[in-house]
């Protein structure tokens, strides 16, 4: 894997496992009080990791110089 890749892949981690902490927050101290904004928030940062997971997955694959989206994400 190139570097930006594997920082690409850990940054995806990081968003799923913070994703899982929000809702597993909401879940069980605040599921009476708190609004299902912090859901949608929690599943939001999930999907983003995923999709950052499996994208430094495909470019770390690639043998190819990275591209300027690769570099800005």
């Amino acid at each position: 894997m190139q570097p930006l890749s594997v920082q690409t892949v850990i940054s995806g981690l990081v968003w799923v496992i913070c994703g899982l902490v929000v809702v597993a927050t909401k879940v069980s101290f605040f599921a009476r009080s708190a609004s299902v904004y912090w859901e949608y928030v929690g599943g939001l940062m999930i999907v983003f990791g995923l999709i950052r997971l499996l994208w430094g997955l495909v470019r770390g694959s690639k043998n190819t110089k990275p591209g300027f989206w690769s570099r800005v994400f």
